[in-house]
């Protein structure tokens, strides 16, 4: 499937349990596309075109599929202008006659914004720190999500935000998932601890900080989750669902103490979810009382009674606003007695489950259902590619982002028999392009020229006789006449020079390949020789 298609649009309501926080990163791993020079103009990571859109589409539209109308984006300042432009248009194209009772609203701020940082600590880096710093723009419950990511048709965010309705006592559902092989080597591996009957997550560790391979594991974990199961198959998609209180503990952190929500922040959390010291500390903030509006309203109803009125007025209040008796010195003695017991030692281990808890929801691949045929010689036919999540965070999760579109693509275009060419005016008669190729806007393809498995941007020049294979060309690139270009990612602006022979490249902003030029399996950005 298409991951532009979005599912049916769930009706948007006045009241919004949830917000969405979208934490745009500088694409350190995405070299060289993230690197120009001599004034090309990179992209910012969110922008980067995945089917000549940029990929943060992916991410709106599954958003906004949910219902949900609020959006907090928070960019690098350098690509603060690029992406307010564009989330302006995008809201303009995708929403100018929405049938919504609240217009969805995007808003977008730098990592500089935000309250401020300790006096003495001006780090701005991290995502833990970013969201600290912007906790007084998150109301509500908020769904925390990169920029980068693309999911199976049947994973919704709707199902995922009601999985963590259903589950109270949840301050964190988290989004694991088992990757494609061909992005499982560039990832991080982990060992994640969890209980498969509650379905709760209980620790991540990642493989590289083991020492001498050896994982260590609390017997109060163990005690506490008997049917606890490990795997080191499962990912983390960066997808979290958290209960708002989760700001008001980050905020007792110092911000030289934070780094990573992912790698810091979320383990501390799973770790306060069962040792008994932290899970009594955090509990008051985690888990506050509450108020019940339900008995508030029934106490002041004229059908109920003075003594039933009483009895409701209580159960509003939560326990920690009522008064309670002072205890006398003996009764202190008495609750000190049974709470340090026999052996002298506190009874932590006995003390109260915390009351809140950290769950999961585990995506594998997701294979589409077909009937039965039998091909030639009996043989049944490939059947359809599973459907992953998919992170473009990296070169490898880019390729595979690009490779599925392009193959969903051909399904689809080989059934209408003919390529996805927006102006086909401009595309020479006898040059050849596959059904499972994307031709954007403005393309101009020379006589006798070859374009297969291929997703081509804007405004972009193929020349005569040249030939393109497994490609994904950015916007205003030029191959020339003669040139052979096969798997190979090129960013805006490259130019390929006459007969050129690319071959398992990727080339950043503005790079020039010479005419006659040989380049095999290289990364290279503009300034550089081959």
């Amino acid at each position: 499937m298409d991951p532009r298609q979005r599912e049916q649009k769930r009706p948007a309501y006045e009241a919004q349990d949830f917000v969405a926080v979208i934490l745009v990163g500088k694409g350190e791993n995405l070299f060289p596309f993230n690197e120009g020079a001599r004034g090309a103009s990179v992209l910012p990571k969110a922008l980067m075109p995945v089917g000549n859109k940029p990929v943060i589409n992916i991410v709106l539209d599954w958003v906004f599929a949910a219902g949900l109308t609020d959006v907090l984006v928070i960019v690098p300042p350098e690509a603060a202008a690029a992406i307010s432009e564009y989330l302006t248009e995008y809201l303009q194209l995708e929403f100018s006659s929405s049938s919504h009772k609240r217009e969805p609203r995007i808003t977008v701020k730098t990592y500089d914004e935000g309250e401020g940082n300790d006096e003495d600590f001006d780090d701005r880096s991290g995502t833990a720190r970013i969201l600290k710093r912007f906790r007084a723009l998150i109301k509500t419950d908020f769904v925390l999500l990169p920029c980068d990511i693309s999911f199976p048709p049947s994973l919704t965010l709707s199902s995922i935000l009601d999985r963590h309705r259903a589950t109270p006592d949840a301050v964190l559902t988290s989004v694991l998932y088992e990757a494609p092989e061909s992005v499982r080597e560039s990832e991080e591996k982990m060992i994640v601890a969890m209980d498969k009957g509650t379905n709760e997550l209980l620790q991540i560790s990642p493989v590289d900080d083991l020492e001498n391979n050896d994982l260590e594991m609390r017997m109060a974990l163990i005690s506490a989750h008997p049917t606890l199961s490990l795997s080191t198959r499962l990912l983390d998609a960066h997808v979290y669902v958290f209960r708002r209180t989760v700001l008001d503990l980050l905020s007792t952190r110092r911000d030289r103490d934070l780094t990573s929500v992912r790698e810091q922040f979320v383990p501390w959390l799973l770790k306060g979810a069962w040792q008994s010291g932290l899970a009594e500390k955090w509990s008051p903030i985690l888990n506050p009382p509450r108020r019940d509006p339900l008995a508030a309203a029934l106490a002041r109803s004229t059908a109920t009674t003075f003594r039933e009125g009483i009895a409701l007025q209580a159960a509003a209040v939560p326990d920690s606003e009522t008064a309670t008796p002072a205890e006398s010195a003996g009764e202190e003695l008495l609750a000190f007695k049974n709470k340090v017991g026999r052996t002298g030692k506190s009874a932590r281990a006995h003390s109260k489950p915390a009351g809140w808890s950290c769950r999961m929801i585990v995506v594998k691949p997701d294979v589409p259902e077909v009937e039965e045929k039998k091909g030639k010689g009996g043989k049944a036919p490939a059947g359809p590619e599973p459907e992953y999540i998919v992170r473009a965070n990296n070169i490898a999760g880019y390729w595979e982002m690009n490779r599925h579109l392009v193959k969903t693509l051909g399904a689809a275009n080989a059934a209408a028999g003919v390529p996805k060419v927006d102006n086909e005016d401009a595309i020479a008669a006898s040059a050849q392009i596959s059904p499972d190729s994307l031709i954007g806007e403005g393309v101009r393809v020379g006589e006798r020229a070859s374009i297969k498995k291929c997703i081509v941007g804007r405004h972009c020049v193929i020349g005569k006789n040249a030939k393109l294979t497994g490609c994904v060309l950015w916007d205003f690139c030029v191959v020339e006449e003669g040139a052979r270009v096969e798997n190979a990612v090129l960013a805006n602006n490259v130019r390929v020079g006459e007969k050129a022979q690319i071959k398992d490249c990727e080339f950043g902003p503005g790079f020039e390949a010479m005419p006659g030029a040989v380049i095999k399996g290289e990364r290279m950005v503009a300034g550089q020789e081959a």
